[in-house]
């Protein structure tokens, strides 16, 4: 290590003669067990090194062992951090005497690099041999090699790339220091494999049995058990809760995010406290997983970039091609798919690469990719190399393609059913048990059934109640097509204002179409989208807003300039710093304006409604479509920033951030998606009402957008008396949707107009109904014959062998049995009394409450108030025992002869007390 000079910049930063001495001093006991400082920092990232020094407050709670080869005096996590600040601080002083580029001028002398130059350079190696070349530019040993077609011979990747500099004109070649901290390193190896190089990571071709994807996601399925269950709780419970670091699963899951530290725990059989969760060295879980082709996101699932500095994670078309095959090609043929497109935007966000699409599209066009996956050359659409290009594969199985399958509309089996018996026979717990099922599995639903698992049970149907994958409408006699499927409602207006000039000159009212319950539901089926990158969606609650980003064909330049740095700017609103938060508010930007600029403008001035279009009404996540002319757009995106002043601004100083979805220099007509021209201002919202979505998706996103989601998951609407309600007058023209071979998606799919909306209309095959049906409140002879035809019942009758044979010296059995067949004999077999009843029942006094205040009461409603059958029922009579009920002969009044009367007339009256007698234990 240079000791002086560091002790010499030390002292220029302003640190005192003591601590300069101090921390040269750790600089140096570093170096006794590390060796040369300056060598170890040109070999490897400044993080790498620092983490062999990282001692937490919880390892110190734990008591945990010295992770350093430095032996520490004194309080551990002390000395640690001492040497961790020796090191940061020697760090920087070595970066400021290096002449390392920065990262925009390394990146301009790669951009400029050919495959001649590149070849010059494996030339030289070839002529010094591979020590001497390293040795020339002070390179350690490669952990990457990049290969070229033809050549059996690989070469060090950044030595080569150094190399390759010397040979630009007015260039010379790099030293390894200039690679220092990461520099270059990424943009090196993309480069290498844009000029179609082969890029080689040190052991990237043996492969590790632990981390295959059947492996990782078996490990995913233990910690569902364990989440669930606690099963497995000898592994995972050691584990503490995440924190950053999560990895998504490439398997439809109710929740695809798993803490990768315990899931590579599970699969090494290690413990918590001998590794780390992220990925700063190639050992730690986060870069393990992500050597093995998955996708690491934080705990919101977006996927995290790559840091520079950490060299070790593979990049490019190495990792895009794992990615895609991990993501995309096994899903698609574990569902039996005869082909899968990729959007190249896709999959280069779920990579975690930043601004490398060409390098996406290239992978997924060479033959290293179908050789890997085993899949022949795909067919592209879409421009040339851009986010929204896609390719598509025809899925193969030993070399030759599958043959074509059933599209995933044709493999799902809809479910119309109808739960149908007398009351209390157990229909909600069934009703609950059948959405479960549906929308998670049989597998799942069998460890969910008996009466012992319901509470369990229930709690997973809430859940899937609140993900809104299970809706419950309850039909009634005034149930009306307008409440289940779309009506007009009285509406302000508010979401179809279009224009600035309309801000705040709502009056009145519109009637609007409003979705129903039926509808909702079905869309949302529709739209469902549970895999990562299989069908992209956008967000249809959100705003979109029309912005300009300078005049057509004479300010091309400002256009470019926003859509090649992610930047929305306007230029209305002069040179004033609207940032501060009370011009949130209208009014206070309208009296801003004319303190300071004009006071005779009126709240249509544009630097006024534009201004609040744009700072404030305008937020995080709304969308933006860039117009071109009044019936093109050539951009979209979604805000990802708020509103900031840029005072060296050149033009339009008022900013916004924004992640740009799609991009077309050609651009594409704007009433494929939204039926009014543009308007002239510069910003203003889009009447949400005319947005035409599913165009929209199909613009942003290419025709595969358009289709349902082979990944879709199963949704459930539960209808609660679904013959109580007129149904013909319900659902209207819609009942021959409800026909499984009539869904989108089906040879026979159809889809019509709704009446209020104008719009088409289809139900999805992945959403199933299951009706219930009260037989004892309406015969189910009596039901439409078209619901008929189009559902499945199953009858639900009491089983008496689920009760108790003894409560309280009570056979419940024989109770319900008795009443029962007394009921059929009397009436009929549909309004028999339901063993659900009783299943409450633990003692003597809860049977008399139930037979007090819920069977009598129900039988004296069948028999119509005859309470001499509710008596029969019951087992008593005027001349038999008394056991529920007791009568009384009632004498004719006076003045009427008894024998006016056909029999005699009796008074009934429930006991205060029961007998049980003749359903003793």
């Amino acid at each position: 290590m240079k000791q002086d000079d560091f002790r010499n910049w030390l002292m220029a930063q302003g640190q005192t003669d003591a601590t300069a001495s101090s921390r040269v001093s750790s600089a140096k006991r570093v170096e006794q067990y590390l060796g040369d400082l300056d060598e170890l920092f040109a070999q490897e990232d400044r993080d790498s090194v620092l983490n062999r020094f990282a001692y937490t407050a919880e390892d110190e709670r734990a008591e945990r062992p010295n992770p350093s080869p430095v032996p520490i005096d004194g309080v551990l996590r002390t000395g640690l951090a001492s040497l961790q600040q020796a090191l940061k601080l020697y760090h920087s002083f070595l970066t400021e005497q290096s002449n390392v580029p920065d990262k925009a001028e390394h990146q301009a002398l790669v951009d400029r690099l050919a495959r001649e130059e590149v070849e010059a350079a494996m030339q030289e190696c070839d002529q010094l041999g591979l020590k001497a070349f390293l040795a020339r530019g002070g390179f350690a040993s490669p952990q990457v090699w990049v290969s070229d077609e033809g050549k059996d011979q690989p070469y060090p990747a950044k030595a080569t790339v150094a190399a390759a500099l010397g040979h630009l004109p007015d260039c010379r070649a790099l030293a390894a220091k200039e690679f220092f901290n990461g520099f270059g390193e990424a943009q090196s190896f993309a480069k290498l494999e844009a000029l179609g190089f082969q890029i080689i990571r040190k052991g990237a071709t043996d492969k590790d049995d632990a981390f295959t994807r059947d492996r990782i996601e078996g490990a995913m399925d233990a910690y569902e058990e364990f989440r669930r269950s606690g099963a497995h709780a000898d592994v995972f419970s050691s584990f503490g809760e995440p924190k950053d670091f999560w990895v998504r699963s490439s398997r439809p899951r109710q929740d695809k995010r798993f803490p990768t530290k315990p899931i590579v725990g599970y699969l090494l059989g290690k413990a918590s406290n001998t590794f780390n969760g992220g990925w700063s060295q190639p050992g730690d879980a986060a870069a393990r997983l992500h050597a093995a082709g998955y996708v690491i996101v934080d705990q919101h699932d977006t996927p995290l970039p790559l840091p520079d500095q950490h060299t070790h994670l593979m990049r490019g078309a190495e990792r895009a091609r794992l990615v895609a095959l991990n993501y995309f090609i096994a899903p698609a043929r574990e569902a039996g798919l005869h082909s899968v497109t990729i959007r190249a935007g896709d999959l280069h966000d779920m990579s975690g690469l930043v601004k490398n699409w060409a390098n996406v599209c290239q992978a997924l066009e060479k033959e290293a990719f179908q050789k890997l996956a085993s899949v022949p050359a795909p067919t592209r659409s879409g421009p040339e190399r851009s986010t929204t290009t896609e390719y598509t594969f025809v899925l193969t199985q030993d070399g030759k393609a599958k043959n074509p399958s059933m599209s995933h509309a044709l493999q799902i089996e809809t479910t119309n059913l109808i739960l149908y018996g007398p009351p209390g026979t157990g229909k909600t717990y069934q009703t609950a048990w059948e959405a479960v099922r549906l929308c998670l599995g049989d597998a799942v639903a069998a460890d969910l059934s008996g009466e012992e698992n319901r509470d369990q049970l229930m709690a997973e149907y809430q859940s899937l109640m609140k993900e809104e994958r299970i809706e419950f409408v309850t039909f009634h006699q005034s149930m009306s097509y307008e409440e289940f499927v779309e009506g007009l409602q009285p509406s302000t207006g508010e979401d179809a204002r279009e224009g600035p000039e309309e801000l705040g000159a709502a009056v009145g009212f519109r009637l609007k179409p409003t979705d129903g319950v039926f509808k909702k539901i079905s869309e949302r089926a529709r739209l469902d989208s549970s895999q990562a990158g299989a069908v992209s969606r956008l967000d249809r609650t959100a705003r979109v807003f029309k912005v300009a980003l300078g005049r057509r064909q004479v300010e091309e330049d400002r256009i470019r300039f926003g859509l090649e740095n992610g930047l929305i700017h306007v230029g209305w609103g002069g040179d004033i710093d609207w940032s501060d938060e009370r011009f949130d508010d209208f009014d206070q930007i309208y009296n801003e304006w004319r303190s300071r600029k004009d006071t005779d403008a009126t709240g249509h001035d544009g630097n006024i409604v534009v201004t609040y279009s744009f700072r404030s009404d305008m937020q995080i996540g709304d969308y933006v479509v860039v117009s071109d002319g009044r019936d093109r757009i050539q951009a979209f995106g979604r805000i990802k920033g708020d509103y900031y002043f840029d005072e060296g601004a050149e033009f339009h100083p008022h900013r916004r951030n924004v992640d740009w979805i799609w991009r077309d220099e050609a651009g594409t007509d704007r009433n494929r998606f939204y039926p009014n021209a543009f308007r002239r201002h510069s910003v203003y919202k889009l009447n949400q009402s005319l947005i035409d979505w599913d165009a929209l998706e199909e613009i942003v996103f290419g025709k595969r957008a358009a289709v349902a989601d082979n990944t879709a998951r199963d949704y459930v609407l539960i209808i609660d008396e679904i013959n109580r309600a007129n149904i013909s007058k319900v659902f209207g023209e819609l009942i021959t949707l409800l026909e499984p071979d009539k869904r989108l998606g089906r040879r026979d799919g159809i889809q019509l107009t709704l009446p209020y909306s104008k719009k088409r209309f289809g139900v999805p095959p992945n959403l199933h109904i299951i009706g219930t049906m009260n037989t004892a409140d309406r015969s189910i002879a009596l039901l439409d014959t078209a619901l008929r035809r189009r559902f499945t019942f199953k009858e639900l009758m009491p089983n008496p062998s689920v009760l108790s044979p003894n409560v309280g010296g009570i056979n419940l059995q024989k109770l319900l049995t008795t009443i029962n067949d007394r009921i059929e004999y009397l009436f009929d077999r549909e309004h028999q009394i339901g063993h659900a009843y009783f299943t409450g029942c633990k003692a003597r006094e809860a049977v008399e409450g139930v037979m007090r205040h819920k069977v009598i009461p129900l039988l004296s409603e069948y028999f119509y108030e005859d309470w001499s059958k509710v008596a029969a029922v019951l087992g008593d009579g005027p001349q038999g025992p008394s056991r529920f009920l007791e009568a009384r002969r009632l004498t004719a009044p006076p003045g009427i002869a008894a024998d006016d009367f056909s029999g005699e007339r009796l008074r009934w009256r429930v006991k205060d007390q029961f007998d049980f007698s003749e359903f003793a234990a």
